[in-house]
């Protein structure tokens, strides 16, 4: 899919620079990225729109699409290209009906049974995860593991996302295992500098992986 990088960062707050959402989308964007999510979980509403409008518009100047997590009402108030959903967040039909035909949707799987059944959804990705032991969501669910990515990525024509644990020294991993992208929180938000790791994975997929190389070359990153 067009729409996905290699990397598909996710933002998180708290965190350790003390950045805001909108703060930390513009590191995405400086470091290449031109797909990502805003995860938003314990703001008050106002405040995560205010914020969501901020990262439209850096978006816009970027030619980047974000989506947001569990809340379709929040993705059409902010202009966001899409929602990613969980498996206890809205049905995907209604969040399609809200969104409308030309939205991304992706949702969250923990195990072969979410995930066949997320294939039978009107999305444009499915999320699969934890792979690896996950800093932001400890022992909630148990990592699969890169062979049933692989047996898993090998059912579908849809891309998948991966998603738990990824790091720089893992996620050639995932990629080989047949995932489209790496979902990363930790790695990236947890950094000195989210755009210079950001770099550091987009390189690291252009090296490994020729075709990935050929997506990127006319990328322009804003590294000020």
């Amino acid at each position: 899919m067009s729409f996905l990088d290699p990397v598909y960062p996710l933002t998180h707050c708290p965190n350790s620079s003390g950045a805001s959402h909108a703060e930390l989308a513009s590191s995405f964007l400086r470091g290449g990225s031109r797909f990502f999510q805003v995860r938003a979980k314990d703001l008050p509403d106002r405040r995560i729109y205010e914020e969501l409008q901020e990262i439209a518009a850096a978006c816009g100047r970027h030619q980047a699409r974000f989506v947001v997590n569990d809340r379709p009402d929040l993705a059409l108030a902010g202009a966001a290209a899409g929602v990613h959903l969980g498996q206890n967040d809205l049905p995907v039909a209604v969040a399609r009906r809200l969104l409308g035909t030309s939205a991304i949707i992706g949702v969250s799987t923990h195990d072969e049974q979410q995930f066949v059944a997320a294939l039978g959804e009107d999305v444009a990705y499915v999320a699969v995860g934890p792979i690896f032991e996950s800093p932001t969501k400890p022992g909630i669910n148990r990592p699969i593991g890169c062979e049933a990515l692989a047996r898993l990525t090998s059912m579908t024509e849809l891309p998948v996302v991966a998603i738990g644990g990824i790091t720089l020294r893992n996620v050639t991993e995932v990629w080989e295992a047949g995932a489209a992208s790496a979902a990363i929180i930790s790695d990236i938000v947890g950094s000195a500098d989210p755009a210079a790791r950001i770099r550091q994975y987009l390189e690291l997929a252009a090296n490994r992986f020729p075709p990935i190389a050929d997506k990127l070359t006319d990328r322009e990153t804003d590294r000020k």
